[in-house]
């Protein structure tokens, strides 16, 4: 099929758009959401479907993009890949405001909210796309013995909190050659929890396209978790990449995954240093779990094997929608 992609972001781009193409779709992205440049895309294009997810910078203009939709006709999927936590304030009103045909929810409880609004709708989980996220030699620039790539987002009262003080906050005062990449460490960490991170730490924000190269060459990769009942994309990325992966230990990480045998999890701050400590002393298994969890994402956790089980009812929409 022809996708009109509408995703501005890197990480979509990266993953959902890259894995699009992989499994025979054809994907044009959208840099911007300009009436002159969708008017030429459908014209030179002629997509069958357009395709949204999250809140990217370009499903952010919901002035612009139902007029475009509706003038045009086209058929519209969207990734809800902020449910559920975000359905209240986001996704539902996404959907009552964007002329919206299908939706794809990494909630199940999500799901029927949307059929009872009229919208097909089926559950669908975010994943890896092992063709960007895949083993690569240690970067020296990179290499340490602990890595965290995320986002400190400490305004919202979730588990996360949890997370980040099992996982993130132990390390400050820990003997370990630690590197946290993201935002807000410097100066809502203080101000939301009331503590600093050790600023030797702190390596700033760092583009999406070098993650493969930080989760190659850190011994242990950390991954927060948001909820309890399900897997940040980070997650995949870690394992795709062949990172060894510790996580929170939660009932969603458990459903989808062994710990001991494809990654390792943490409950508590002294759990998180015992088994650093631990892991890095013994190599082998380190690596053995990385293996599998490698495995793992390339296979069932990819986002091609993902996209080429739930695709035939997607296109069967498109063409009912059409009267094909």
């Amino acid at each position: 099929m022809r996708i009109l992609a509408l995703m501005h972001s890197e990480h979509h781009r990266m993953n959902v758009g890259w894995a699009l193409e992989e499994i025979g779709h054809e994907v044009y992205h959208l840099n911007e959401l300009d009436e002159r440049l969708v008017d030429e895309a459908v014209r030179h294009f002629k997509p069958d479907m357009t395709f949204g997810m999250g809140w990217d910078l370009l499903q952010n203009q919901t002035e612009l993009l139902p007029r475009l939709l509706r003038k045009y006709n086209l058929f519209h999927l969207y990734f809800a890949e902020e449910d559920w936590l975000h359905y209240d304030w986001w996704s539902k009103f996404y959907v009552t405001t964007i002329p919206t045909h299908f939706v794809l929810s990494r909630s199940k409880r999500c799901v029927p909210n949307y059929t009872q609004m009229g919208i097909q709708a089926d559950f669908f989980d975010v994943a890896s796309n092992p063709s960007f996220h895949r083993p690569l030699e240690p970067d020296p620039q990179y290499q340490c013995e602990v890595s965290v790539v995320v986002n400190g987002q400490f305004l919202h009262d979730i588990y996360r909190r949890k997370s980040l003080a099992d996982l993130v906050y132990p390390l400050f005062n820990a003997p370990f050659d630690t590197r946290i990449r993201g935002n807000d460490w410097e100066t809502e960490l203080p101000r939301h929890i009331g503590i600093e991170a050790n600023p030797a730490m702190l390596y700033g924000n760092l583009p999406y396209y070098e993650t493969p190269k930080v989760h190659n060459s850190s011994k242990i990769n950390i991954s927060v978790q948001t909820v309890e009942d399900q897997l940040s994309s980070r997650t995949y990325d870690i394992l795709a990449s062949g990172g060894f992966l510790l996580t929170s230990d939660t009932p969603g990480v458990r459903e989808i995954l062994k710990p001991g045998i494809n990654c390792e999890v943490s409950n508590s701050p002294e759990e998180t240093i015992e088994k650093i400590h631990y892991y890095l002393l013994h190599e082998d298994q380190r690596k053995a779990i990385a293996r599998k969890g490698q495995e793992f994402a390339s296979t069932e956790g990819s986002y091609q094997t993902r996209f080429a089980r739930i695709w035939p009812r997607i296109e069967q929409e498109v063409n009912r929608y059409y009267g094909r």
